[in-house]
């Protein structure tokens, strides 16, 4: 008699198990699918993602920290902003970084000379400076608030000291999503608003920045949020250190299109390098026909390429999740559990046992 209910419970213990390894598997694969605050990215893998960022401000000055831990590996994103030049460095675990500061330059007015949409040399009439001289000593605006799906979120504010450029700059612990693109706990993205009363009749906007870096610099036609499906269309310059494996990696992008006058306007960069560490970067905002008071509106993004991240993304499969399956898994175990016990009371009621 011992042996037969010692086998039944063994059985039913099997059977119980099976269940409970169905009933999580098929909860994993919904939870997996699962977009609760309709972002465009699984709950599953911001989960994994989640960064824990800090910042503060104070002054001309901000700075945050993120930072994403998986198991035994690591990496550090930071972003400094002062008087109105950023500073993006990141460190992995492994000991390899990157980094590069970006220096707002020139509000300038330009002539389309050749009708080819960059600024060329010679092109550039009337520069507005920016810099320190727009923004030193203008106080940083920082705000807080929550995500649907609780993740914090940190904005700040800054406008120029005459009001013709203004700098919106968000950055979260998760992904969320941003306009027309969905931005990542990996970077933060750079509303840049001009207001650029121009004097020159036929003339367009631009903005020229320097950008300093000791470690490698390349263009790249589609930004990594593009290629990762986040943004619609953008471009970047990636800065990747000179050693590591993998090399640390940060990168500057922009969409290809900016706001004005109610419509899209393309954006086209002019690169040069004003020697080993620095690069003059133009961007201009071609205007179809004169646009003197058009406000300009576009978006920049300064992050980094987390190798944590994509770490974590090659160990999670897309698993599309469905209700459906889940509650047919719950009736599958319900019919293994009872098979189960059906077979061991017949077992238990056998002449001679």
């Amino acid at each position: 008699m011992f042996s037969l209910s010692l086998a039944r419970t063994r059985a039913i213990a099997f059977a119980s198990s099976a269940a409970f390894a169905l009933v999580l598997a098929s909860t994993m694969a919904v939870a997996e699918g699962v977009d609760s605050d309709q972002d465009g990215v699984a709950d599953g893998l911001e989960n994994a993602t989640e960064r824990t960022v800090a910042a503060s401000s104070s002054g001309d000055e901000f700075y945050v920290s993120s930072r994403l831990a998986s198991g035994s590996h690591q990496d550090q994103f930071e972003l400094s902003y002062q008087a109105g030049t950023f500073e993006v460095r990141y460190g992995q675990g492994d000991g390899a970084s990157s980094s590069y500061e970006l220096e707002m330059r020139n509000l300038v007015e330009w002539v389309d000379g050749n009708g080819n949409g960059r600024i060329d040399e010679g092109e550039t009439l009337a520069p507005t400076a920016l810099g320190s001289s727009a923004f030193g000593d203008v106080p940083v605006q920082r705000s807080n608030r929550s995500d649907p799906d609780g993740g914090r979120v940190i904005e700040f504010r800054i406008q120029s000291r005459t009001g013709n450029v203004t700098l919106n700059i968000t950055i979260a612990q998760r992904f969320m999503r941003l306009g027309d693109s969905i931005l990542t706990p990996m970077e933060a993205k750079m509303e840049i608003r001009m207001n650029p009363r121009l004097s020159n009749p036929g003339a367009s906007v631009g903005l020229e920045f320097y950008l300093y870096t000791q470690d490698l610099v390349h263009p790249e036609d589609r930004s990594w949020d593009q290629v990762k499906g986040f943004a619609p269309s953008e471009a970047a310059v990636n800065v990747t250190s000179r050693e590591g494996e993998p090399p640390a990696s940060v990168f500057l992008s922009w969409a290809n299109t900016a706001l004005a006058a109610g419509g899209s306007i393309p954006v086209a960069l002019s690169n040069r390098s004003l020697g080993s560490d620095t690069y003059d970067l133009y961007f201009a905002y071609p205007f179809g026909t004169p646009q003197a008071s058009s406000a300009v509106v576009h978006r920049m993004g300064l992050g980094v390429r987390s190798a944590v991240y994509d770490l974590v993304e090659s160990f999670r499969p897309e698993i599309s999740g469905d209700p459906v399956l889940f509650f047919a898994t719950l009736a599958a175990v319900g019919v293994l559990v009872g098979l189960t016990i059906v077979v061991a009371n017949r077992r238990r009621q056998r002449p001679g046992d």
